[in-house]
């Protein structure tokens, strides 16, 4: 059986108890790709109630390199530049790397990337921490 590459999702994620969504839409000028507010229905959800505020913006391959896939996330929200953890109401802002792979624990297999020097100082930037997930 031929392998498989791992699907590869970038995310920047804000959250918060107090966030508007509509508010970091308006003022980033970016639609999310995901969003909630606190006591209404969770993103997806057509019956669980959120419990915290929510707004992503995403991009996904199974194709293109991590590094890739950071720099189209941060084109896409750096014209806004502004310290996303800044914004009223985020009490988590962060860089979200998820890798879902079913090579996960098999002997022998190796997933590793870069961030550069550049997208550490994006981060910054932005007030962003990292989360990175293999699964």
């Amino acid at each position: 059986m031929a392998k498989q590459n791992p699907l590869i999702t970038v995310a920047i994620y804000l959250r918060g108890d107090e966030l508007k969504p509509d508010q970091v839409s308006k003022l980033l000028n970016i639609q999310p790709s995901r969003s909630q507010t606190k006591g209404g229905l969770q993103a997806g959800s057509t019956k669980h109630i959120a419990r915290i505020g929510l707004w992503a913006v995403t991009v996904k391959s199974d194709s293109r390199s991590v590094s890739d896939l950071i720099d189209e996330l941060f084109q896409k929200i750096a014209a806004s530049a502004k310290r996303l953890d800044q914004i009223e109401g985020v009490t988590d802002a962060h860089l979200d790397i998820l890798f879902a792979t079913d090579d996960v624990g098999n002997a022998g297999g190796t997933l590793e990337f870069v961030l550069s020097k550049t997208q550490i100082e994006t981060m910054g930037k932005l007030g962003l921490s990292a989360c990175i997930t293999i699964s």
